[in-house]
C-alpha cells in the first residue's frame, strides 16, 4: 500500500493528496504542531500533526475558512464534536480534542491512522474477496451497533469514511459531519450532503432517519466491495437518487456469482426500500456475516486469510482463499447432498463452479442428477449447471411442497375466512441461521430434518379453500378470454422445509404457498416476496420467458429474533453478555437486546456494580418475535 495515502479522512466527497505548500504547515494550533498537509475535500483540510508535549502523532481536520468564518457554524461544529467525542470503540476513529467556538480555526483532532480508505483500496484493487468483505462488514456492524446503542446515526457511511490500517484494523470515521453539513444547509462541490450514491431511500426523500438508514448505506458499501461497482449508478445525482428511490439495481449475484450466498442474501436484504424489510439492527448484520465465514470454516483471525494478509499480499491471499474454498465447498456440498439438502448443495456447487469452472467432480455430481442435454452454448459447463438447477428445483418442489388439504365441496366456503389460529406452542422452528463456529476445521452443524422445528409450518385450524376463478390464473374464467399460453408465463412457489408464507409478486398478493397453484405473470423480471408473521420477509427476483413455467423453492425462512428486555431496576453500568459474548453496558446498548436463532437455548448475563451477577437461561424453541423480561433478583 505504499502508493496509497498514509492517512485520509472522508467527508464532503473524500480527500485528495496535497500538492502544494500550505500556510498552516509548520504552525501550532493550540498544543498541536502541524507537520504537513495530507489532503483536502469539500469541507475541510486534513493535516498530520503532533502533540507538542506528549509527542503523539495525530490527524487534524481543519474546516475550510468559508465554513468556520460564521460564529453559528463554529458553534454547530463544536456541538457535533461534543456529541461524538465520547465514542470509544475499537472500530470508530477516536476523537482526542476539538477547537472551541471562540477561535478562528475550527478543527477536530483524531487518532492518526496509517493506512488507506476503502475507497482507495477498491479503486486500486477492484473487487474485494467475499470473505474479506464479510470481515470488514463485521467490524463496521460492530461500530454501528455501538453508536446506534448511544442514539447516534452516522448518516454518511461510505468507503471514503472507512479507514483500513496497515495491520488490518478497520476504523469508521466522520460521525456527526453529515449532520453538521445538513444544519448549515450546505451542498459541497461534487456531492450532496450524505453522498448521493450511498443514501437510503428515506434519506433521498428527506424523511426522518433511524439507524436502519445506516444499514442501507452499509449494504451499498458491501455491494460495491463485493462486485466492484455501485448498485445505483447514474450520470448525475438526480438519476442516482431516482434509482435508489425506485430500487433500480442488479442483483449482487448477477455481478459476482462467486461470492458467498449468505453474504449475497444479506446485501439483498440490506438494500430493501421498505425499512421493515431490512435487518432489525446492526447486531443482526454482524451475526449474518459471521455465518458467511462459518459456512466455509474461516476464522476471521486466521493470519493466512485475514484482512491484514489481504492488504500485504493480495495475490497470495487470493490463491490461499481459493484453495481453501475449493475444498470446503466440495466437502460441504457433498454433505448437504447426503442430507438431501439439494438446494443447499446446489448453491455451494454454483459458487464452486464460479470459482473453479474446470472442476470435473462437481460437473459429474450435477450431471448425475439430470438428463444430459445437447451443448447449445459456448460454454457447456454452465449449461450443465443450469440444467442441474432446474432438475434440483423440480426435485425439491416435489419433495418439500406441502400437500394441500382437500377442498370443501360446498362452493360457499370459498368466501369463508380462515379460522383463528390457536395459540402457538413452544415447538421447533425451521431456520437456516446457524450459530457462527470459528474453531479450526469446524462447520455449523445442521440439525437432522426430522428434528427441525415446525413453527412456520402451515398452521392447524386453517381451512384450505378452493381457488376461485381469477384472471391471474392460467385457464381461469371464460376460456375465450384466457390469454394464449404463449403470451404468459407461470411460476410456482414453495418454501424449503415445509414452511408456509404468503406470496407477493411485484407487491401484489397471490395467496399462500401450499394452497395456491401456478401463478400467471407477464414475461420478464419480477420481484418475489414471502412473508410469515414469525419470520423476516424473504425477497428475491426471478425472470421468466413467454410460455415458461418456473418452479421456485426458496431457502428456509429466518425467524424473528427474541427480545430480552432488561427491567429498569438494573444500573446503566451493568455489562450485558449473551452466550458469553459481551454486548456492552446498558447505557451503550439500551435495554432491549435482540437474541437471534430462537430454536436453541441462550444465556443472558448481567455483571453489575459491587460484584452483582444476574444470569438468565432462555429455553430453546421460544416463539420468534416474543419478548422475555429479565428483572433484578
Amino acid at each position: 500500500m505504499s502508493d496509497l495515502l498514509p492517512h485520509t479522512t472522508g467527508g464532503g466527497g473524500g480527500y485528495v493528496p496535497a500538492r502544494s505548500a500550505d500556510p498552516l504547515t509548520g504552525s501550532v494550533l493550540d498544543k498541536y504542531e502541524v507537520l504537513h498537509k495530507l489532503g483536502e475535500g469539500g469541507m475541510a483540510t486534513v493535516y498530520r500533526g503532533r502533540h507538542t508535549t506528549l509527542g503523539r502523532d495525530v490527524a487534524i481536520k481543519v474546516l475550510h475558512p468559508h465554513l468556520s468564518r460564521l460564529e453559528r457554524n463554529r458553534a454547530r461544529f463544536a456541538r457535533e464534536a461534543r456529541a461524538i467525542e465520547h465514542l470509544d470503540h475499537d472500530n470508530i476513529l477516536k476523537i482526542f480534542d476539538y477547537s472551541g467556538s471562540e477561535v478562528d480555526e475550527s478543527y477536530i483532532v483524531t487518532e492518526f491512522v496509517d493506512g488507506a480508505t476503502l475507497q482507495q483500496l477498491n479503486a486500486e484493487r477492484g473487487r474485494v474477496p467475499s470473505e474479506v468483505v464479510s470481515m470488514v462488514g463485521i467490524k463496521l456492524a460492530k461500530a454501528l451497533a455501538y453508536a446506534h446503542g448511544l442514539g447516534i446515526i452516522h448518516r454518511d457511511l461510505k468507503p471514503d469514511n472507512v479507514m483500513v490500517r496497515r495491520d488490518g484494523a478497520v476504523k469508521l470515521m466522520d460521525f456527526g459531519i453529515a449532520r453538521f453539513l445538513d444544519e448549515v444547509n450546505l451542498t459541497v462541490t461534487g456531492a450532496l450532503v450524505g453522498s448521493p450514491a450511498y443514501m437510503s431511500p428515506e434519506q433521498a426523500m428527506e424523511r426522518v432517519l433511524d439507524p436502519r438508514s445506516d444499514l442501507f448505506s452499509l449494504g451499498t458499501l458491501l455491494f460495491q466491495l463485493a462486485t466492484g461497482q455501485l448498485p445505483f449508478p447514474g450520470s448525475n445525482p438526480s438519476i442516482i437518487l431516482r434509482n435508489i428511490i425506485e430500487g433500480n439495481r442488479p442483483e449482487v449475484l448477477e455481478l459476482a456469482p462467486d461470492i458467498s450466498g449468505v453474504l449475497a442474501d444479506l446485501i439483498e436484504r440490506l438494500l430493501q426500500n421498505n425499512l421493515e424489510d431490512r435487518p432489525l439492527n446492526a447486531q443482526a448484520i454482524e451475526i449474518a456475516l459471521a455465518q458467511s465465514l462459518a459456512e466455509v470454516r474461516i476464522d476471521p483471525d486466521d493470519e493466512a486469510l485475514d484482512i491484514h494478509a489481504w492488504l500485504v499480499d493480495p495475490a497470495g491471499h487470493e490463491q490461499r482463499l481459493k484453495a481453501h474454498l475449493k475444498g470446503v465447498l466440495m466437502s460441504e456440498g457433498k454433505a448437504r447432498l447426503a442430507n438431501r439438502d439439494t438446494l443447499g448443495a446446489l448453491r455451494l456447487f454454483n459458487r464452486l463452479l464460479a470459482i473453479d469452472e474446470e472442476n470435473e467432480e462437481v460437473l459429474q455430481l450435477v450431471q448425475a442428477m439430470h438428463t444430459p442435454a445437447p451443448n447449445t452454448g459456448p460454454n457447456p459447463r454452465w449449461g450443465w449447471l443450469s440444467l442441474g438447477a432446474v432438475a434440483l428445483s423440480v426435485l425439491a418442489a416435489v419433495t418439500l411442497w406441502p400437500s394441500p388439504e382437500p377442498a370443501p365441496s360446498n362452493p360457499d366456503l370459498a368466501e369463508v375466512e380462515p379460522v383463528e389460529e390457536p395459540a402457538p406452542q413452544p415447538v421447533e422452528f425451521p431456520v437456516n441461521a446457524e450459530p457462527p463456529v470459528f474453531s479450526e476445521g469446524a462447520t455449523p452443524a445442521t440439525p437432522p430434518r426430522a428434528e427441525r422445528p415446525a413453527m412456520l409450518a402451515r398452521p392447524t385450524g386453517l381451512r384450505t379453500l378452493p381457488t376461485p376463478a381469477a384472471p391471474d390464473r392460467v385457464g381461469a374464467g371464460d376460456p375465450e378470454q384466457a390469454p394464449a399460453a404463449s403470451q404468459v408465463a407461470t411460476v410456482a412457489v414453495a418454501v424449503n422445509g415445509g414452511a408456509w408464507a404468503t406470496i407477493e409478486i411485484d407487491r401484489e398478493p397471490k395467496g399462500r404457498t401450499g394452497s395456491v397453484g401456478d401463478i400467471a405473470v407477464t414475461p420478464g423480471k419480477h420481484t418475489l416476496t414471502l412473508k410469515n408473521p414469525l419470520a423476516q420477509p424473504y425477497t428475491t427476483t426471478f425472470e421468466v420467458a413467454a410460455g415458461e413455467r418456473k418452479e421456485i423453492v426458496v431457502p428456509e425462512l429466518t425467524p424473528l429474533p427474541l427480545t430480552a428486555r432488561l427491567a429498569g431496576g438494573f444500573a446503566d453500568t451493568c455489562v450485558v453478555s449473551v452466550d458469553g459474548v459481551s454486548r456492552g453496558t446498558l447505557a451503550a446498548i439500551g435495554r432491549d437486546i435482540a437474541i437471534h436463532d430462537p430454536r436453541v437455548p441462550h444465556a443472558v448475563e448481567l455483571s453489575c456494580p459491587e460484584g452483582v451477577v444476574v444470569r438468565r437461561e432462555l429455553p430453546a424453541n421460544a416463539r420468534p418475535g416474543s419478548t422475555v423480561v429479565i428483572s433484578p433478583p
